[in-house]
């Protein structure tokens, strides 16, 4: 426990330079992406991570600074970063997903949300106790984290979160905003801010010019369709039914898909809170509904209508067109931040099979069955 806790004080010397300031100094130059800009200077590198809920004002400034460096003595404020990163606290799968990608994955020493993620070698370096088992990503394990000792902590951000346990150990924790993005390719430009944390930029790089030039080309493909079918998501969780919102990423890839998403002219980034009643009314005669869900078993007709009876009134129902992805089956999440054409291409091959040939199948939605 005494070298926790001088490890625990030794980060919070580590990091100085924290305090927060309120408004954004760099502009962004990214091609998509507007939640976070980068400065580069000679001995170190500034990131400023935007409030997606005020855009105006700054989430985090982290100033990242090569292990091999000393502390300038004009450093602006922020948190300091020491990099390449060897090991990092990954709350999210998506994440985890982007880190692999880069060829990082043994940098990934705890994480979150075991049981929701699709990676199977993840999975068995936390059963063999190579990667901790940190639990719920809204209620980690602060002892754990505490004994693995990482460089980073990486969450995802979300808004009106208050100070907590984690962020008071001196950890830098690295607040990802890439859900808030309006784009898909928006989303993925977030993988270039990950890989200056461990030093491979020009694999992010080639990666996201990749992403870039197969996803535009299959915008292109659906560009001039003359019908695009109606679509409605997700599935009612208690009393709630969460849609995207308007101007959201996912919003964006069912329009590039050439889907006429229903709820396309709200303004909101994040989700939208609705009740069964408002979801039904805009949906009742949708062509098409997709859901996302995380279970052992594949869900079925048979088993919506067992979860929700009124499940079976949507049209969308009655002729059928149900389309779920299984995310404890397949890598979903981990792939859609820096791979969207994959999930683009599947929601076309839904709305305009016509388009492709009959051996083309889907990578992560199937038709849910009758029984």
């Amino acid at each position: 426990m005494f070298r926790q806790v001088v490890y625990i004080l030794f980060l919070m010397l580590f990091v100085a330079c924290s305090k927060k300031e309120s408004d954004m100094t760099i502009p962004a130059s990214n091609d998509y992406a507007q939640g976070f800009a980068i400065e580069k200077f000679d001995e170190y590198t500034v990131v400023e991570v935007r409030n997606p809920w005020d855009t105006l004002k700054i989430l985090q400034r982290y100033i990242l600074l090569p292990k091999s460096a000393d502390l300038c003595d004009e450093m602006p404020e922020g948190v300091i970063v020491r990099t390449p990163i060897a090991s990092a606290a990954v709350y999210a799968s998506l994440h985890c997903g982007m880190i692999k990608e880069l060829g990082k994955a043994e940098a990934i020493t705890g994480i979150c949300d075991v049981h929701y993620n699709a990676d199977l070698d993840l999975k068995r370096r936390v059963e063999e106790g190579e990667v901790a088992d940190l639990g719920s990503s809204f209620l980690p394990d602060v002892e754990k984290i505490i004994s693995i000792a990482p460089e980073v902590i990486i969450v995802s951000s979300y808004k009106d979160k208050g100070e907590d346990k984690v962020s008071r150990l001196g950890i830098p924790v690295i607040e990802m905003a890439d859900y808030m993005e309006s784009v898909p390719l928006a989303r993925t430009e977030w993988i270039k801010f990950l890989s200056m944390l461990f030093d491979c930029e020009s694999v992010a790089d080639s990666l996201f010019n990749e992403t870039v030039t197969q996803y535009n080309a299959l915008v292109e493909r659906v560009r001039d369709v003359k019908h695009r079918p109606t679509l409605f998501c997700e599935l009612k969780t208690g009393g709630v039914w969460y849609q995207p919102g308007g101007e959201s990423y996912m919003a964006q890839l069912y329009r590039d898909a050439g889907i006429d998403y229903l709820w396309s002219d709200n303004k909101d980034k994040g989700s939208i809170s609705l009740s069964f009643e408002d979801v039904f009314a805009c949906s009742a005669d949708a062509d098409l509904w997709i859901i996302k869900y995380a279970d052992e078993r594949d869900k079925t007709l048979e088993s919506l209508k067992s979860e929700y009876p009124p499940y079976e009134n949507f049209g969308s129902y009655k002729s059928g067109n149900v389309w779920g992805v299984n995310a404890l089956k397949v890598p979903f999440y981990e792939e859609m931040p820096l791979y969207p054409q994959y999930v683009l291409r599947d929601l076309m091959l839904i709305a305009h099979p016509e388009i492709f040939t009959a051996s083309d199948t889907t990578r992560y939605f199937k038709k849910l069955k009758d029984e």
